[in-house]
C-alpha cells in the first residue's frame, strides 16, 4: 500500500514537472512580449541618458539603465510618416515607395502603407501574439489602412500626422467632417474602428490605455504594443500638472516642451511599474526611441551635439535617443556604440517569436550582438534618401557620406566629429568607392514614391477635388463613385429616384419562397426614399392564396403569413460576369432579421447554378454572425457544397459598438480564378473557383450572375415573436465595375 501511494506521488510530481517544462518551452517558443515606445519630434539631447539636465526623464532612463543605451541609434527617415513605415515593416520604406509624408486622404487607399507590406503586428500574429496600436498612426487614413486592417487587434488613437492634446479641442466627430489637411488634429479619438468621448489629456489617455492593455494580456497570449505618443510634436500644449514642474525654465516654449516630455516619462513609468507588478518585465522586451530628430526652432527641442534637426539628413535629423531593456536576458547598464537602426526592432521581435515574414527584412536581430554571441557589427552600411530633395546619406562604420544631386558630396568621420563640423576630403575617407558602390546598389532596389505627400498637397487637391468628400457612416453617400484603378463603371443603382425600385432593373419575388422562412414577400415592402432602398419587415397577417390544409409543402400548408417583407432581383434584366460589386448597406440586427446581398448564376438550377452570398446576417448555432459564402452543386447527390466564412457580430461590436447604426460596404472581387468577399475593406473569404468545376467542364462561377437583395424573417434569423417591428434593411447603392477593355 505504501509503495502504491509513493508511486502515485512520484507520478503526480513527474506530471507536474513535465507540465511546467512544457509551459516554459511553450513560452520560450512564443517569444517575449514586445513593447515599442515611440515619441514624436523628441531631440537627441532631451533624455537623461543622453545628458539632459533641465528635463528629468527618470522613467525613460530606467529603460537604458535596465538594459542598453544605443549611442548610435538611427531611424530610416528624418520626418514622421516614412520613419514609421520603416519601423513598422522592418524594411527601408523606399522599397515600397513610402518616400514622403502621406496626406490625410481618407478616400485614397494608395495614400499610405501599401497592402504589399506586412506590419510587425501582422507577422507576430502568426506566432499567436495579440497586438495594440496606440496614439499616432500616420500610415494612411483610408479604411483599408486603419490599424485593425493592418494586423492589429486593438487601436486607440488617431489617424492623422498630429493631434490637439486637450479634449475640448476635439470638435469633429469623424473624418466625414474634415475639410482640410489639419482638421485631422481636431477629430475625436478612435477606439478600434469607432469614436470615443475621451476626457483626459492626450498623453495621459494613451498611457492609461497602454497599462490597461498590459493588464488584460498578462498571463495570456504574448503581446505586442506599439505605443506611439504624439508628444512632444506640436501643437505645444501641456496641462498645469506638468507645467508647474518646470518653473525654472524661463523660455515658454521650452517649458511647455519639457512638460510634454515629462508627461510621456510619467506614462513610461506607469507602464514599467505594471510590468514589474505583474512579474512579466523579464519576459517583455521594451524599446524606446523618437521617430526623428527634434525640430529645435519649432518645438524648442535640443539635439545636443548633433547638427541640424528634423527633416535633415545630418545627424540631428536621423540620430535619435534609443534604448532597450530585457531584464535577465540583456545586461543592465550596457552601452552599445555600433550603429543600429529602427529596422532592427522588427527583425529582433520576429526572430525571438520564430515568426516568418513574407518580405525580406532590412533589419537584424540585435540580441546575439548584445549578448556577445555574435561578433562584428550589425550593419556594414546604413542608407537614407530624401527623394524630392535628391539628398542621400550613407553611414559605413565610423564614416558618413552625404550627397545632394550628382556632384555635391560631403564626407565625415563621425567617431571624431559627431557634430559634422569638419568636412573631410574624399582621400581622407576609408574605402569611399566601396561606400559609393554600396549606395548605388541599394538605390537600384528602391522605388520612387507611390503617392503625393505634404509638399504636393495643392497639386493633389486639384486632381482630387473630392478629397474630403467623405460620407458620414450614418447617412447615405452622395459622393461620386470611386472607380478602382484599371476599371470602369459598368452598372450602378444609386436608388436616387423616389418610389418603387426601377422596373428596368428590378423584379420581385412573391409569397413564401425558401428556407421555411416566416415572411410573405410582396412588392409593397420595398420602397426608394431619401436616396436609399428601404426594405421593411412587418408584423402583419396575409392570407395565403395557395393554402391547402392537406399539403406537405410548407408553402401551401400555412393558411396565413404573420410577417411580410420584400426580395428584389435583376434576373433577366441585368447580369454581369467578373469585376467588382460594391454594395453599401445598413442592416437590422434584431432577432429574426436575415438580410442578404447575393448573386445567382443565370444557367442551370440551384445549387448547380452557383450562389455567392456577399453578405448574410443571421444566427448560426444560435450566435448572430456575418457570413460570406459561396455554394455550388455536388454532382453525386445534388446537395450544395459550401465555402463559408462566419464572423460573430460580437467581434464587430467590440471594434465599434455603434456598428449596427452605420452603413457598411460589402464588396465582391471576382475573376475567373477566385472570388474575394470583403466587408469594409477586410477580406472575409476567398473562394478558389476551380473547386467548383463539374465533370462536364461547367463552372457556375464562370457564367453571368444576377443580383438579389432581400430581408428574410425567421428561420435562420431567429424567432421574431418578441421583436419590435418594423425591421429595416437599407441599401445606399449597388455598383458594378469591370476592367477596362483593351
Amino acid at each position: 500500500m505504501k509503495n502504491l501511494k509513493l508511486n502515485k506521488i512520484i507520478l503526480f510530481l513527474s506530471i507536474t514537472i513535465l507540465f511546467a517544462i512544457s509551459e516554459l518551452r511553450a513560452a520560450e517558443k512564443s517569444g517575449p512580449n514586445v513593447i515599442v515606445i515611440l515619441t514624436d519630434d523628441q531631440g537627441y539631447g532631451d533624455v537623461g541618458f543622453n545628458g539632459c539636465t533641465d528635463i528629468p526623464t527618470p522613467n525613460i532612463d530606467r529603460i537604458a539603465n535596465n538594459g542598453v543605451k544605443f549611442t548610435n541609434g538611427y531611424v530610416t527617415y528624418a520626418v514622421c510618416g516614412p520613419s514609421r513605415a520603416g519601423l513598422i515593416t522592418g524594411r527601408y520604406q523606399d522599397r515600397f515607395g513610402f518616400g514622403r509624408n502621406p496626406l490625410l486622404a481618407p478616400n485614397d487607399p494608395g495614400e499610405g502603407l501599401p497592402l504589399s507590406e506586412e506590419t510587425m503586428a501582422t507577422v507576430l500574429n502568426k506566432s499567436g501574439y495579440k497586438s495594440m496600436a496606440l496614439g499616432k498612426w500616420h500610415l494612411g487614413a483610408h479604411r483599408s489602412q486603419w490599424p485593425l486592417n493592418r494586423g492589429f487587434d486593438e487601436f486607440f488613437g488617431f489617424l492623422s500626422g498630429g493631434h490637439q492634446y486637450f479634449p475640448e479641442l476635439w470638435t469633429l466627430q469623424n473624418l466625414s467632417e474634415i475639410k482640410g489637411q489639419w482638421d485631422g488634429y481636431k477629430t475625436k479619438l478612435m477606439h478600434n474602428n469607432g469614436r470615443v468621448e475621451e476626457q483626459e489629456y492626450l498623453t495621459d489617455a494613451l498611457s492609461r490605455e497602454a497599462v490597461s492593455f498590459v493588464e488584460k494580456q498578462a498571463g495570456g497570449s504574448p503581446f505586442f504594443m506599439y505605443l506611439a505618443y504624439n508628444a512632444p510634436h506640436a501643437p505645444m500644449q501641456a496641462t498645469e500638472k506638468y507645467l508647474k514642474r518646470f518653473n525654472h525654465i524661463k523660455d515658454e516654449k521650452r517649458r511647455t516642451y519639457a512638460a510634454m516630455v515629462s508627461a510621456v516619462d510619467d506614462g513610461v513609468g506607469l507602464l514599467l511599474n505594471k510590468l514589474e507588478e505583474l512579474k512579466i518585465d523579464d519576459n517583455t522586451i521594451v524599446f524606446f526611441l523618437s521617430d526623428n530628430g527634434g525640430p529645435e526652432d519649432h518645438n524648442a527641442s535640443d539635439n545636443g551635439p548633433l547638427r541640424e534637426g528634423k527633416s535633415s539628413l545630418y545627424e540631428g535629423g536621423i540620430h535619435v535617443p534609443f534604448a532597450m531593456q530585457w531584464p535577465g536576458h540583456v545586461p543592465a547598464g550596457m552601452v552599445y556604440n555600433h550603429p543600429v537602426i529602427s529596422l532592427d526592432i522588427m527583425a529582433t521581435a520576429v526572430a525571438l517569436a520564430n515568426a516568418g515574414t513574407k518580405n525580406p527584412l532590412d533589419g537584424v536581430n540585435l540580441i546575439p550582438y548584445l549578448k556577445g554571441e555574435k561578433q562584428g557589427i550589425p550593419h556594414k552600411e546604413l542608407f537614407w534618401r530624401k527623394y524630392d530633395q535628391d539628398w542621400h546619406a550613407v553611414r559605413s562604420k565610423d564614416y558618413k557620406m552625404l550627397r545632394r544631386g550628382e556632384s555635391d558630396t560631403e564626407w565625415y568621420n563621425l567617431s571624431k566629429d559627431i557634430s559634422e563640423k569638419n568636412e573631410l576630403a574624399k582621400a581622407e575617407m576609408k574605402d569611399p568607392e566601396e561606400m559609393l558602390m554600396a549606395h548605388d546598389n541599394w538605390l537600384s532596389e528602391m522605388k520612387d514614391p507611390v503617392f503625393w505627400g505634404l509638399m504636393q498637397g495643392g497639386e493633389y487637391n486639384k486632381k482630387h477635388p473630392s478629397r474630403f468628400s467623405i460620407p458620414s457612416p450614418l447617412r447615405i453617400d452622395s459622393t461620386p463613385p470611386q472607380i478602382p484603378a484599371g476599371y470602369e463603371l459598368l452598372w450602378a443603382e444609386e436608388f436616387d429616384q423616389p418610389g418603387k425600385p426601377d422596373e428596368k432593373y428590378w423584379s420581385y419575388e412573391n409569397g413564401f419562397v425558401r428556407n421555411n422562412e416566416l415572411q410573405w414577400y410582396q412588392p409593397d415592402n420595398a420602397m426608394v426614399k431619401n436616396g436609399k432602398l428601404v426594405i421593411e419587415g412587418k408584423r402583419e397577417e396575409v392570407r395565403n392564396p395557395n393554402y391547402n390544409k392537406k399539403s406537405e409543402n410548407w408553402r401551401e400548408n400555412r393558411k396565413y403569413a404573420e410577417y411580410t417583407s420584400a426580395s428584389i432581383n435583376t434576373k433577366e434584366k441585368f447580369t454581369f460576369q467578373y469585376g467588382i460589386m460594391e454594395v453599401r448597406a445598413r442592416v437590422d440586427t434584431s432577432m429574426g432579421s436575415w438580410p442578404a446581398i447575393w448573386t445567382l448564376g443565370a444557367e442551370r438550377r440551384w445549387p448547380e447554378k452557383g450562389e455567392v452570398d456577399v453578405m448574410e446576417y443571421y444566427r448560426h448555432d444560435g450566435i448572430p454572425k456575418i457570413l460570406a459564402n459561396a455554394a455550388w452543386g455536388n454532382e453525386k447527390n445534388y446537395r450544395p457544397v459550401w465555402d463559408s466564412a462566419r464572423v460573430p457580430l460580437s467581434s464587430f461590436l467590440q471594434k465599434d459598438p455603434a456598428w449596427p447604426e452605420k452603413f457598411h460596404v460589402w464588396k465582391m472581387v471576382w475573376n475567373e480564378n477566385v472570388i474575394q468577399l470583403y466587408l469594409d475593406e477586410v477580406l472575409l473569404n476567398e473562394i478558389d473557383l476551380e473547386k467548383a468545376t463539374y465533370s462536364d467542364g461547367f463552372n457556375p462561377f464562370r457564367q453571368p450572375h444576377y443580383i438579389l437583395l432581400n430581408l428574410a424573417l425567421g428561420s435562420n434569423g431567429g424567432d421574431p415573436s418578441n421583436t419590435q417591428f418594423p425591421l429595416k434593411y437599407e441599401v445606399d447603392y449597388v455598383r458594378i465595375y469591370q476592367r477596362k477593355s483593351n
